[in-house]
């Protein structure tokens, strides 16, 4: 299990470049190693005939502890949606993958640190993952099935300056 907020990407056991489906990894309600408690809503595609079940958004609220402690009372924020906070028209597997090819190409951009501090439940910011901690964070997320690290290959090192 997992105390924060991630997606694991599944792709085709004979076309690995195929994205198939994933796995939804909500921030929990506990406060381990300083974490926020986080819930989440899931808008999906659902109770009618022939529907999909996919998932159309996700909504993620954190309590702020910091702030309910200050304030003696529980205070909750709206951290993110999914489509919003990421720039997806769709969150089907194929948006996911495509957004993971984003944050490759980017690695050390804004847009990953975003990543970081939702992944953190906005516990830190972007700042306090550097290169190594972000290419981790694709890796694991690339990697739903753990004896498969092949997909760790093309997430690009940390270049290395000459002068």
């Amino acid at each position: 299990h997992t105390h924060s907020d991630e997606i694991l990407m599944f792709y085709d056991e004979i076309d690995n470049q195929r994205p198939v489906s994933m796995a939804y990894m909500t921030g929990s309600l506990t406060t381990y190693s300083f974490l926020n408690p986080a819930y989440r809503v899931y808008a999906v595609d659902g109770e009618y005939p022939s529907s999909s079940y996919w998932v159309l958004d996700h909504h993620t609220v954190i309590m702020n502890l910091t702030a309910s402690n200050i304030y003696n009372k529980t205070i909750f924020v709206d951290e993110y949606s999914a489509r919003n906070a990421y720039q997806m028209d769709y969150l089907f597997p194929n948006d996911w993958n495509n957004f993971i090819q984003r944050l490759e190409n980017d690695i050390d951009g804004s847009l990953m640190g975003l990543v970081y501090q939702y992944y953190t439940k906005s516990y830190a910011n972007g700042a306090q993952c550097d290169h190594n901690c972000r290419r981790g964070l694709l890796c694991d997320f690339k990697t739903a099935r753990s004896e498969d690290s092949q997909f760790c290959d093309a997430i690009p090192p940390k270049a290395i300056n000459v002068s």
